[in-house]
């Protein structure tokens, strides 16, 4: 189990890591993982120097930003998410759709920059739990 995970608070809409269980940082309301599964993504290194932190939208929504060889564990309730990233203007991304069920309810993912000859893009590419660096 990760020892933080990312909440987008349901109240007030602030975006934070925290423990399973914790209070918004911003309105101060209790906050914890809901019944449900995980999506969790890792960021491999960006070969050509961008450190800046990629937006991670979760159909459509916005959920903070990954780091440079970071990973990111967002619990959620079950259902279907298409995943996006984004950075400033580059828009192009693969956005896979992962189904979080009971029989399924961790989805790893692992993204990386794939350099272009007018533009940049993001590749999203299935991972497995032992892919994934310890979080």
């Amino acid at each position: 189990m990760p020892s933080k995970f990312r909440f987008c608070c349901p109240n007030c809409k602030e975006i934070f890591d925290a423990p399973a269980n914790a209070f918004c940082p911003k309105c101060k309301q209790p906050v914890s993982v809901p019944e449900g599964g995980m999506i969790q993504i890792y960021r491999k290194g960006s070969p050509l120097g961008v450190a800046d932190g990629f937006g991670i939208y979760l159909n459509g929504q916005p959920c903070g930003f990954i780091g440079n060889k970071e990973t990111v564990c967002i619990p959620l309730p079950y259902g279907r998410y298409t995943v996006h990233i984004a950075r400033g203007m580059n828009r192009k991304c693969n956005d896979p759709v992962v189904d979080l069920t009971p029989q399924n309810p961790v989805s790893y993912m692992k993204v990386y920059m794939k350099p272009g000859f007018w533009s940049n893009s993001f590749v999203l590419e299935p991972s497995t739990p032992e892919e994934m660096p310890p979080v």
